[in-house]
């Protein structure tokens, strides 16, 4: 519909309502349709309509001339109309549209018209004493960014794969990983050593144990890596995105009868692991995900995590096997953002020793715990651990006492959940963070009901 028609149909719209009979309405928008023709033809129709209608009725002819549109849009056109009418009258009425368009904005469009129009009681013709002018004004107003929810796996929030309340989704197995089966990709060939620089290995099945990084720059993209990667020498870079690390190895049947042979999550007996999931410094993890390892990361120095999920942690419940386990593990600099954690042992606990400590631990044994950043990420349950966070200061131990231990230590937006106990952990959410140290900061951690979650020593 154009500009003018718009008008004029809103324009009798509102004359209907104020009691208005419209006997005949007439638009000239063809060549051969004059003005003159239309105010002679069309007030005998409407006399003719006034008569049947019964003497007072209220009849009005409008004729439309046209203007060529400047601009094609949609348009929401509000006509008021002031009349008094008691016979028949003709009302010429020109609607301009002024259009301004904005590209991906959407417009509307406002007219408003005034007519007034006063006749004898019983004329035998009419003169149109009126003029009536709608203007249309255009807005443009830009849409407005979406918010909500997109399209999260689960719709459960503040669970991996579900709605994490800042209008994304919270990283689990549908998110993070290789973007096909690795049936479908073939087997890296290459050394399990990586010296030279700046190695990329993309769209391969990895069969290392460890993948051992000594050449700066490698680059694990969209694989799977059946192992673990480590630092054999120095402290080479190296990033892990889009992938999938499955560190799980096998074991007997326990010797107690309580388990059978099969995969469970790498560590050794003697608590001394060290080429299990990803470990060392200087390192990137990005939209990946980590099972079968009692560690899935161990930052040392300057690392990032981000976007990814680790779980998984599958100890084989041995009587020997002594092990503590950890989600992540941080020492100095790590940014741990926007991730799912979670150490999901929960036993069998074949003796005291066994189990897992927290979803993210950080223990002063070989140096100062300081300089780390734990932001917007999910601490899934873990009420098989003592708690779900280690805040560095952890007294008792080689490094406690180091004036820069357990010092600038930031926990900002992360959210715990309750779990069965309503607790996270065993204990709490939290332990071992100090409010008073250099730098520390606690703010905007939350229950997964929203309520705040304080910090603890």
């Amino acid at each position: 519909m154009t500009p003018q028609r718009a008008s004029f149909v809103a324009l009798i719209a509102v004359l209907i309502a104020a009691g208005a009979t419209v006997g005949v309405v007439h638009a000239a928008t063809a060549p051969d349709r004059s003005k003159a023709a239309c105010s002679a033809k069309e007030v005998a129709r409407a006399k003719a309509a006034a008569r049947s209608a019964g003497k007072g009725q209220k009849s009005l002819v409008i004729c439309l001339s046209s203007r060529p549109p400047q601009a094609t849009l949609t348009q929401t056109v509000t006509a008021t109309v002031t009349e008094t009418v008691e016979s028949v009258a003709t009302v010429t009425a020109t609607a301009t549209t002024t259009t301004t368009a904005t590209t991906t904005a959407t417009a509307t469009v406002t007219a408003t018209t005034t007519a007034t129009t006063t006749a004898t009681s019983e004329p035998t013709s009419a003169s149109p004493t009126p003029t009536a002018t709608p203007t249309a004004t255009q807005t443009a107003t830009p849409t407005a960014p979406p918010t909500g929810t997109p399209g999260c796996a689960s719709t459960v929030p503040n669970v991996p794969d579900g709605p994490d309340g800042r209008g994304g989704c919270f990283p689990g197995t549908a998110n993070t990983g290789p973007n096909a089966p690795a049936g479908s990709m073939a087997v890296y060939t290459g050394p399990c050593t990586i010296t030279a620089a700046n190695v990329v290995i993309d769209s391969k099945v990895v069969n290392c144990r460890p993948l051992d990084v000594r050449g700066s720059g490698l680059v694990l993209r969209n694989s799977y890596l059946n192992g673990g990667i480590v630092q054999g020498q120095g402290s080479a870079s190296f990033t892990v995105q889009d992938s999938l690390v499955d560190s799980g190895v096998q074991y007997p049947a326990c010797s107690n009868g309580t388990c059978p042979a099969g995969k469970y999550a790498c560590g050794d007996l003697g608590n001394a692991t060290w080429d299990c999931g990803v470990t060392g410094s200087n390192f990137t993890i990005l939209r990946t995900e980590i099972i079968n390892s009692n560690r899935a990361a161990y930052c040392e120095r300057s690392c990032l995590i981000q976007d990814s999920y680790f779980h998984g942690t599958n100890l084989w419940p041995d009587p020997s096997n002594n092990v503590h386990a950890s989600s992540v593990r941080m020492e100095q600099g790590l940014t741990l953002r926007h991730s799912s954690i979670h150490c999901s042992f929960t036993g069998p606990y074949a003796n005291g020793e066994i189990g897992c400590s927290a979803d993210l631990t950080g223990y002063p044994d070989f140096t100062a715990i300081k300089n780390n950043t734990i932001d917007a990420n999910l601490f899934v349950a873990s009420p098989g651990s003592g708690f779900c966070a280690y805040g560095g200061a952890t007294p008792n131990k080689p490094y406690s006492n180091d004036p820069t231990n357990a010092t600038n230590q930031k926990f900002t937006n992360n959210v715990f959940q309750r779990g069965g106990n309503q607790k996270c952990g065993t204990y709490g959410p939290v332990t071992s963070f100090s409010t008073t140290r250099t730098g520390n900061v606690w703010s905007g951690n939350v229950w997964d009901n929203g309520a705040a979650v304080p910090p603890a020593m």
